[in-house]
């Protein structure tokens, strides 16, 4: 009689279970749909977990790039918060691992070094498994002519010098194993531009590693859950008195399950199709009534169309230390990882131009990738065949052995890959939202609040500066320059991402208008529009350094190479830039005003003599 009496109240405990599930799902559902949500039919069709760690001092960062991990490693260890960091990539994707589809290198330079120089174990990661880019001076490029019967010439820096013009051999010396005079050299001014070259899984890789030396050591953890994909992001209220409003983020596993986890930060790194962001975009002003400054159109980005946006790019596996035929009798060449090479093909059409591009890295054992960068209208993207592409490859590229360089294999995966495009340059306008009880927020850093393409080599420095402005700001700094703000009072969570939103908002902008000028046209873009305003854009570079070294550094250089210096912020790059621009301005109506009165004379304009 017992025995069926536990086993019909354990019945009845189970469908009591399964009912409360429902209906909460349900209800949060309909919670859902009355806000806007267009997945509110999804919720509530699915079972619910609630995260068991309470929200006061835990915050949720959603993405687990180099910049959610670098903002996970800060909340945890700068502020004490208890950290669940949610990735939507699938456990059985190993970010940690190469993946031809993410196969892109990161220069971490020294605004990037702002972050990893706070963690000394991960800076130390970070320079071991790297390749050091010594600046202008010390960064060794071999560029390879495209017909097959012209020698290879000397590796020769980005400076111009070549190796034998320097007293060195042809060997190849690994430019990660800094000298002493390298070191010395950091400190220089010719070292501005110094820099760790890295894969992205590797970066992602020693950052990893960093989450599990923290929570080895210390006892707010941060637990790294894959496969969680954030599908909305809604504040909550205090029930009764004493509790403090939260923030609830409710992920879906794989299985379909949802995950709320409620925190009093949420951090948002997942992304330029950030869901965090398009979240606050989407979601109506009343959800948010209680965040009295959130005004959803302010994360609604902003865009503007650069030379370089929207270029197409996909990666081709090339082999480790392959062999570059020489001509005239010399010896093959055998590239080395650490060195960059830059590979000329024959074509030289708007349709058709193609060269390839190997930037440095670590690994001699590892295969090297090769971005392919072109406008959308290039014949590759219309090749769909292995053969076909191999075939088009070794029309290009005469001087190499296509068959047996590469295999059908890698040729028939490059074909049918479809890459991806660079974004426009965008950024939100809102880089906080802030409860009016100063205890629950969120805060966008990274790819989540701006995006560009990569030509200004600032993409990861800026996601990481954003978490050392965040930082700040939660600190009761100033985000820019780190120096304690004046106050009677202690600052709220509700202060401190105020400041960071408008203290670090102009920071944004101000690099997104370099992301539009600096360097659009690296990439060698070959249509005959590309090609005039390029020589117009390199003409204005040189012209603003002649006037620069002429000035003794009164008139400043362009926006590109004060990017360089990291002592200078985004905005004060741009003042200075924009104050060239008016000096320019200036020079060229004094001009035209002179030439108009040597011409025509102008004497109307003379004023009649008094008297």
């Amino acid at each position: 009689f017992f025995r069926a009496r536990e086993a019909t109240l354990q019945r009845v405990a189970t469908i009591h279970h399964s009912f409360l599930v429902t209906t909460m799902a349900r209800l949060y559902g309909l919670a859902l749909l009355l806000t806007g949500s267009t997945i509110a039919s999804v919720l509530s069709l699915v079972p619910i977990q609630t995260s068991a760690v309470p929200p006061k001092n835990h915050a949720v960062v959603v993405g687990a790039g180099p910049v959610g991990i670098a903002a996970a490693l800060t909340l945890a260890s700068h502020h004490n918060y208890t950290v669940t960091l949610l990735e939507s990539s699938p456990p059985s994707s190993d970010q940690t691992k190469y993946d031809p589809t993410k196969a892109f290198l990161y220069n971490v330079n020294l605004r990037g070094q702002t972050f990893t120089k706070q963690f000394p174990n991960l800076h130390q990661k970070l320079v071991e498994r790297s390749v050091t880019s010594l600046g202008m001076g010390g960064t060794r490029i071999t560029i390879v002519p495209a017909d097959p019967d012209e020698e290879i010439p000397e590796k020769a820096n980005i400076a111009g010098t070549s190796d034998s013009a320097k007293g060195s051999s042809s060997s190849t010396q690994p430019a990660a194993a800094a000298t002493k005079e390298d070191e010395g050299a950091l400190n220089t001014e010719k070292a501005v531009g110094v820099g760790y070259w890295i894969p992205r899984h590797e970066m992602v890789k020693l950052m990893a590693d960093c989450i599990e030396e923290h929570n080895s050591e210390h006892d707010c953890k941060i637990d790294f859950q894959m496969g969680q994909d954030c599908v909305a992001v809604l504040p909550t209220r205090a029930t009764k008195e004493g509790d403090d409003a939260s923030v609830c983020v409710t992920a879906q596993g794989e299985d379909g399950t949802l995950h709320l986890h409620e925190a009093s930060l949420v951090v948002g790194a997942d992304g330029m199709n950030s869901k965090v962001r398009g979240g606050l975009a989407e979601t109506s002003a009343d959800t948010w009534r209680s965040h009295r400054t959130f005004n959803r159109k302010k994360f609604i980005q902003r865009k503007w169309t650069s030379p370089a946006s929207y270029l197409r790019i996909k990666v081709l596996q090339l082999p480790p230390r392959f062999e570059i035929p020489n001509a005239n009798g010399k010896p093959a060449l055998k590239t080395m990882s650490e060195e960059i090479y830059s590979l000329r093909g024959v074509n030289n059409g708007p349709r058709d131009f193609l060269f390839l591009g190997l930037l440095p890295m670590r690994d001699n054992s590892a295969v090297r990738p090769t971005n392919i960068v072109t406008r959308p209208d290039h014949e590759v993207w219309e090749i769909k065949d292995g053969t076909a592409m191999r075939e088009y490859f070794q029309r290009t590229f005469p001087r190499y052995d296509f068959d047996t360089m590469i295999s059908p294999e890698e040729w028939e995966r490059f074909a049918k890959a479809k890459g991806t495009r660079f974004p426009p340059c965008q950024y939100s306008e809102g880089l906080a939202v802030w409860d009016a009880t100063g205890k629950c927020g969120v805060a966008l850093v990274g790819d989540a609040l701006h995006s560009f393409s990569p030509d200004i080599g600032q993409g990861v420095n800026a996601g990481l500066m954003d978490v050392v402005s965040l930082d700040r700001a939660l600190k009761g700094c100033d985000p820019e320059t780190g120096k304690e703000v004046a106050t009677t009072a202690v600052a709220s969570l509700k202060d401190n991402l105020e400041r960071y939103q408008q203290r670090h908002g102009p920071e944004v902008a101000a690099l997104i208008r370099l992301a539009r000028f600096g360097a659009p046209y690296q990439y060698n873009q070959p249509h005959r529009a590309d090609r005039i305003l390029k020589k117009l854009w390199t003409a204005n570079v040189a012209l603003r350094l002649i006037l620069n070294k002429l000035t003794f550094g009164l008139v400043p250089a362009s926006c590109i190479i004060l990017s360089q210096n990291a002592d200078l912020t985004y905005r004060q790059v741009m003042r200075r830039a924009d104050w060239t621009t008016a000096v320019l301005r200036t020079l060229v109506l004094g001009g035209v005003g002179l030439w108009v009165k040597s011409r025509f004379g102008l004497g109307f304009l003379k004023m009649p003599p008094l008297g």
